[in-house]
């Protein structure tokens, strides 16, 4: 199985906005759309999409399909991923396991500690708009990941993290 994390472009965090509806920054909306580009132009295809239900992750999400809508078979907003735990969203990717192919939008830092235990690193804390690609064989055994990128937008580039 192939698995995606990603973290949602840039929102700039105000107390005076609900978290839940914090919209994307205009640097997010530049990633989000390098990261659209990066996604079509290496076509990569996703059976499923697990969406956190949150603005931001909708609108990351909204940004990518708009540039790619033919690399999306089937989106699900999930309120279990909005801020989830890196077990949480484990525990959600696992009752998808029949797609070959599956994208996890998400936040941090349950995110980024996924990506790091996936990919066998200290914890990191990655900055938003980051995509990893691994695979797992189909019980869900985390010690059988593979991991094949770990990229960012950076300048309106993707740049390779490992």
């Amino acid at each position: 199985m192939n698995i995606f994390l990603l973290r949602h472009a840039e929102s700039p965090w105000s107390a005076h906005i609900d978290d839940h509806i914090r919209p994307l920054s205009d640097a997010g909306k530049i990633d989000a759309l390098t990261l659209a580009k990066y996604i079509n132009d290496n076509n990569l295809v996703f059976d499923n999409v697990l969406c956190s239900s949150s603005n931001r992750t909708r609108d990351t999400l909204s940004i990518i399909k708009e540039y790619a809508p033919h690399l999306f078979q089937n989106v699900d907003y999930l309120e279990d991923l909005y801020n989830a735990s890196k077990e949480t969203i484990l525990e959600v990717i696992n009752k998808y396991n029949s797609f070959q192919s599956l994208l996890a939008v998400g936040h941090n830092p349950g995110i980024s500690q996924l990506i790091s235990e996936l990919a066998g690193l200290e914890t990191t804390d990655y900055p938003p708009c980051v995509l990893a690609h691994f695979t797992i064989d189909n019980d869900m055994d985390i010690s059988s990941s593979q991991t094949l990128f770990i990229v960012k937008p950076e300048n309106k580039e993707v740049i390779h993290l490992l």
